[in-house]
């Protein structure tokens, strides 16, 4: 047998009659520090679920648009938040807290949208001839505040080549319902006397160079066949405006997107409208114009350059082939995070909600490119309040 040391007089003989021994205050703050570790245990394993889940079904499942709606940087910065929160538990909670909240930013390190090229130094020198490139969602052409400054917003770019996306007429209060055509090819003609221009739905292009092509893409392939599609199909549906350009003795595909709104932001959850359904078809109206675009690409033996408001953030799954195909021109930006939405500018919206406010978190807006075309560089610009989105400034060479 083993002998076991003698106690001192009056000294607690077993771990209860230790505990039971200690002052009142330290059995209090034990307790909450149990209570506190198993707290952020569950904190941590819940947002580990959000994420294995949300990375499995993005881009596979209607409802998975609400799921990717959150800001990319939180797919990094809560899980470490946890992290940190865990240093202050205890035993076995804090170790199975470290580890689940390591796993957490492990699943959301890759689609934070940080832009680990900025980190490079050295300059970047865009070369005599390169084209100018910008590429804007204008917010409803700017049609609630001076369109003047619109205008001589655009005019001072001095671009060779606007990709411009919601050059229509919005009804504030109507819904998906009030999109009408806006007819204002004399004044563009105007204002960019030198240009060639190409418009599908809300979609505008203006180009210095000659545009030699106009083939219709995704689902506008089978609205182009009749003439007679009303506007609102062709503004629903025709989401790439694909213009062919004849840059010296090479042709440039510049694809001007703008992919279908996830979700309006004043819907009423509480309200007997069909939700599922509007998701479902948001979903697949998405799919099927990246399907689309992905084919066109797969299929052009042009360079291409693909710029607009994807309404897709780096986390979200229907962007994955796309970026397979092609090249993100981010690499050539030095913003490490790069943020295009929602930023200040007028709304024209008649409802009041804290979504109906600044709140630049998230990147909805892309440039890629395909084929032999260099990105010298990429900066995203202030659109000086005429619209909630920044502006895409690309300067490309055709090698």
């Amino acid at each position: 047998m083993t002998a076991l040391a003698p106690t001192r007089p009056g000294e607690p003989t077993t771990p209860i009659a230790a505990a039971a021994a200690r002052p009142r205050w330290r059995r209090v703050m034990a307790r909450a520090r149990g209570a506190y570790g198993v707290l952020v245990l569950a904190g941590v394993a819940l947002w580990l679920a959000y994420a294995l889940v949300r990375r499995a079904v993005s881009g596979h499942w209607h409802w998975s648009l609400l799921l990717d709606a959150v800001p990319p940087i939180a797919l990094l910065v809560l899980p470490a938040l946890g992290l940190l929160a865990a240093a202050a538990a205890r035993g076995r909670a804090r170790r199975w807290a470290v580890l689940l909240a390591v796993a957490g930013m492990a699943l959301g390190v890759d689609q934070s949208g940080l832009n680990w090229h900025a980190l490079r130094t050295g300059d970047r020198p865009v070369p005599a001839g390169a084209l100018h490139v910008v590429s804007w969602n204008t917010q409803y052409w700017d049609q609630w505040d001076d369109t003047e400054a619109l205008y001589a917003y655009l005019k001072r770019q001095s671009a060779d080549v606007y990709l411009l996306q919601e050059h229509v007429i919005w009804v504030a209060g109507t819904g998906e319902a009030g999109y009408y055509p806006l007819a204002d090819d004399d004044r563009l003609r105007s204002e960019f006397p030198d240009y060639h221009i190409a418009r599908r739905g809300e979609l505008l292009t203006l180009s210095r160079y000659p545009i030699v092509a106009q083939p219709p893409v995704g689902p506008d392939v089978a609205l182009a066949a009749d003439p007679d599609t009303p506007f609102k199909r062709v503004f629903d549906r025709a989401k790439v405006l694909r213009t062919d350009l004849r840059v010296g003795d090479r042709v440039l595909s510049a694809y001007n997107v703008h992919i279908t709104v996830q979700t309006a932001v004043d819907l009423n959850f509480f309200s007997d409208f069909d939700f599922d359904g509007y998701y479902r078809r948001k979903f697949d109206w998405r799919q099927e114009e990246i399907r689309g675009l992905e084919a066109d690409l797969a299929a052009n033996p042009n360079p291409a350059l693909i710029s607009g408001d994807f309404n897709s953030t780096s986390a979200m799954g229907n962007m994955d082939r796309l970026r397979e195909l092609t090249d993100d021109a981010t690499r050539a930006s030095r913003d490490l995070l790069p943020m295009t939405w929602k930023f200040d500018s007028p709304t024209g919206f008649d409802w009041d909600s804290v979504l109906d406010r600044p709140l630049p978190f998230w990147r909805v807006d892309w440039t890629f490119t395909r084929g032999p075309v260099e990105v010298h560089r990429y900066d995203l610009r202030s659109a000086e309040r005429l619209s909630d989105h920044r502006l895409q400034e690309v300067w490309v060479s055709l090698g």
